[in-house]
């Protein structure tokens, strides 16, 4: 017995609506990974570059900056800004106070700022500056070297996680990125031999 081409239509229709009601939280959650990755990739060259700018300042004015006091206190304060600045775009970036704080403010607590001082032949971040001689601008060991750390806490759109008996399994909803920059300190003799 031949089926009726309106029963025949009507079904057609009731399955092609089934089949988009499966697919669509498949395809919802691609396009939610695709955001974030995109902005997790983006975030990350920030606060690289962030970082690169306060390490940048840290050496470009060379070791007469980092002399114990005042020039060394303001290079430190003027890195820390400038990283914060830099960073202030950020879609999670957080001030001191998140309610008056504009982007030329000094401090930011997301990013974390950090940095060290490295005096050659050491290696590795050694933060005890003060003794090093990388106030010095005429050392015999080579230069001194700026590492500026930025430790960013970035929240993802959706996370994709589950919990069963106390185990998260799947993408967290937070994401650390830690980014850091390391520069050698330029000292120009402008005098000459």
């Amino acid at each position: 017995m031949p089926s009726h081409p309106r029963l025949s239509a009507q079904s057609s229709r009731g399955q092609s609506v089934v089949e988009f009601a499966l697919v669509l939280p498949i395809m919802v959650v691609l396009l939610f990974a695709i955001v974030d990755f995109a902005r997790i990739y983006t975030t990350m060259v920030n606060v690289e570059s962030a970082a690169r700018e306060a390490a940048d300042y840290g050496t470009t004015l060379g070791a007469g900056h980092w002399q114990a006091g005042a020039p060394r206190d303001n290079t430190i304060a003027e890195m820390k800004k400038r990283a914060c600045v830099a960073a202030s775009k950020l879609p999670d970036y957080v001030g001191i106070d998140s309610d008056t704080t504009s982007p030329g403010d000094e401090d930011c607590t997301n990013p974390v700022f950090s940095y060290c001082v490295i005096s050659p032949p050491t290696v590795g971040c050694d933060p005890s500056y003060a003794d090093n001689g990388c106030d010095d601008p005429l050392r015999s060991d080579g230069p001194c070297m700026v590492t500026v750390t930025l430790n960013y806490d970035f929240h993802l759109l959706a996370p994709l996680n589950i919990e069963i008996m106390g185990v998260k399994y799947g993408v967290p909803s937070d994401i650390a990125i830690t980014r850091d920059s390391t520069f050698a300190m330029t000292d120009i003799d402008v005098a000459g031999p």
